[in-house]
C-alpha cells in the first residue's frame, strides 16, 4: 500500500473509534443522513491534514515511489529490457523504478525533475501518466519548444523569464532563479534534456513494437527513423559541456607498443653516408582505460537536475556507467594481479609484471636484403608484428577480468610509441620523412611529436 494511503487509513481508524460513544437518535432518516456526512467530514479532515503536513511541506523530498503511486516492483528480467508498455501506463514511472536499485542515481533529486515534467505536460494539456501516440509526442515537443523560442528560432530570454514553466521551477526552489542569461541558458538546457529523455524512452517503446513484427511494422520503422533524427536535432541545442558528457565513452582497451630503434651507417665521405641496417627493440602493455565522469557544468540552480538527466540519458544510450564503476572497484581491490596508474582524467589498469626485461623483443634488419625499407610505416608494422603474440596473451588475461562485469565488446586502440636516442640522424634518414616532416616539432635539436599523434593508413 502507498505510504499516503496507509497514513490516511490509520488516521481514519482512530477517528472512527472515537465515534463509538456517540449515540444516534432512533430515527432511521437521521441515521441515514448523519453517518455518511460524518464519514465524509472525517475523511476530508484527515486527507487535508496529511496532505498539507506531509506532501505540501516539501514534496520534492518524498520518496519518488510515493509521488508516482507505483504499487509494485518491476521483475528483474523486465528491468533490463525496459518493456514498459507491459507493466505501467507511464514510461517515465517505469524508468524511475529501473533507476531505484542503483546508488549511482539519486532518486530524491529526480523528484524535482518529475514534478517539472508533469507541470510541462499539464501546461500543454497532455496526459503525463499514459503512453502518448506519436502525434501527441510531436505535439509535446513542439509545445515545449514554443515555451522557449521566439518565432525566428532564437532562445527568447524574455519569454522564458515570464513563462509559467520557469515560475513553477522558481517556486519549487528555496532560492529564486536568477535572471541572468547563464541561468536562463541552463534552464533551457534542462527542458531540452527532459524532451530528449522522453524521446529516448519512446525509442525503446517503438523498438519493442517493431520487434513484435506487427502489421504496422513499416509504420513503426518510419516513426523510429523520425525519432532518431529528432534526437540528433535536440542534442544540437544543448550547451557544449552537456553535449560532450552525453557522448563520452568511459572505457576502452589500449595496446601501447614501445619501440626503440637505432640505425647503422657506413661513412662514404665527409658529406655522404650509406645506411646499412636498423635495430628494433619492442615492448608492449595492455591497459584497461577508465575515464572519469566529471560534470564540468556551469554553476546554476539547475546543475543537480542536469547532472541527473545526463546520467539517465547515458543509461538509455547504454554507456554502462554503473558497470564501469563496479569494474573499477574490482580492479582496484585486486592489487596482486592488477597494477593501477592514476592520471588526471582517467585511470589505467594493467597486468602486474615483475621481470619486465623478459618481455623485450629485439630484431635486426639488414637493408641490403630485398624488400627491406626503413620508414615510419615499416617501423610501426614491425612493432605490431613483434608484439602480436604478447598482446593476444594480455587480451586473454583481461577478458577474464572483464568477465566479472557485464559489459559490451570494448573498443581497442593501438598506439605505437617510437623512441630514438639520436633523432637528428635516425629520423631524418627515414624513407617517408619528407611526407611526415610537418607533423614533427624540434625540441633541443631533436625531432619529437609534441602535438596530437598522427594516424597511419594500412
Amino acid at each position: 500500500m502507498d505510504p499516503i494511503l496507509f497514513e490516511i487509513k490509520i488516521k481514519m481508524k482512530m477517528k472512527i473509534e472515537n465515534f463509538n460513544e456517540i449515540r444516534f437518535l432512533n430515527y432511521r432518516f437521521l441515521n441515514f443522513l448523519l453517518v455518511p456526512i460524518i464519514c465524509y467530514i472525517v475523511f476530508y479532515t484527515v486527507f487535508y491534514t496529511v496532505f498539507y503536513t506531509v506532501i505540501a511541506s516539501d514534496i520534492t523530498h518524498l520518496d519518488i515511489m510515493c509521488i508516482t503511486q507505483i504499487r509494485n516492483f518491476v521483475p528483474e528480467k523486465e528491468l533490463k529490457n525496459l518493456k514498459t508498455s507491459k507493466i505501467y501506463h507511464s514510461l517515465f514511472e517505469n524508468l524511475i523504478s529501473v533507476l531505484r536499485p542503483h546508488s549511482f542515481y539519486k532518486i530524491k533529486t529526480l523528484g524535482k525533475i518529475f514534478l517539472l515534467r508533469t507541470h510541462l505536460f499539464n501546461l500543454l494539456n497532455l496526459p503525463h501518466d499514459r503512453i502518448l501516440t506519436y502525434h501527441e509526442l510531436e505535439f509535446f515537443r513542439e509545445g515545449a519548444m514554443n515555451l522557449l523560442y521566439s518565432d525566428n528560432g532564437y532562445l527568447d530570454r524574455e519569454r522564458v523569464e515570464n513563462d509559467k514553466l520557469l515560475n513553477f521551477y522558481r517556486s519549487s526552489n528555496q532560492v529564486e532563479v536568477k535572471g541572468s542569461f547563464k541561468e536562463i541558458q541552463c534552464f533551457h538546457t534542462l527542458i531540452i534534456m527532459i524532451i530528449l529523455l522522453e524521446y529516448e524512452l519512446y525509442t525503446r517503446y517503438y523498438e519493442d513494437l517493431y520487434n513484435l513484427k506487427t502489421l504496422e511494422q513499416e509504420l513503426v520503422k518510419t516513426m523510429l527513423m523520425d525519432i532518431k533524427e529528432t534526437k540528433r536535432n535536440l542534442r544540437k541545442l544543448l550547451i557544449p559541456e552537456v553535449k560532450a558528457l552525453l557522448s563520452k565513452t568511459r572505457i576502452n582497451i589500449k595496446n601501447i607498443i614501445y619501440s626503440g630503434f637505432d640505425t647503422e651507417f657506413q661513412m662514404l665521405s665527409s658529406v655522404e653516408n650509406e645506411m646499412l641496417a636498423y635495430t628494433l627493440c619492442s615492448y608492449s602493455k595492455q591497459y584497461i582505460c577508465i575515464k572519469n565522469l566529471e560534470f564540468n557544468i556551469m554553476e546554476s540552480l539547475c546543475k543537480d537536475q542536469l547532472i541527473e538527466l545526463i546520467k539517465i540519458v547515458r543509461l538509455m544510450n547504454k554507456k554502462f556507467d554503473v558497470e564501469v564503476d563496479r569494474l573499477a572497484e574490482i580492479l582496484t581491490g585486486d592489487i596482486e594481479e592488477i597494477e593501477k596508474i592514476e592520471c588526471k582524467n582517467f585511470i589505467l589498469f594493467s597486468k602486474r609484471e615483475n621481470c619486465v626485461k623478459d618481455f623485450f623483443k629485439t630484431s635486426f634488419y639488414d637493408l641490403e636484403e630485398p624488400g627491406e625499407v626503413y620508414s615510419i610505416k615499416e617501423l610501426v608494422k614491425k612493432s605490431l608484428e613483434s608484439q602480436e603474440d604478447r598482446i593476444s596473451g594480455l587480451t586473454e588475461f583481461h577478458k577474464k577480468v572483464l568477465g566479472s562485469v557485464r559489459l559490451p565488446r570494448l573498443p581497442v586502440k593501438k598506439e605505437v610509441v617510437l623512441i630514438a636516442h639520436f633523432t637528428t640522424a635516425d629520423v631524418s634518414s627515414l624513407a617517408d620523412f619528407q611526407e611526415h616532416k610537418p607533423r614533427f616539432s624540434i625540441l633541443r635539436k631533436s625531432f619529437v611529436t609534441l602535438e596530437k599523434s598522427f594516424r597511419l593508413e594500412g
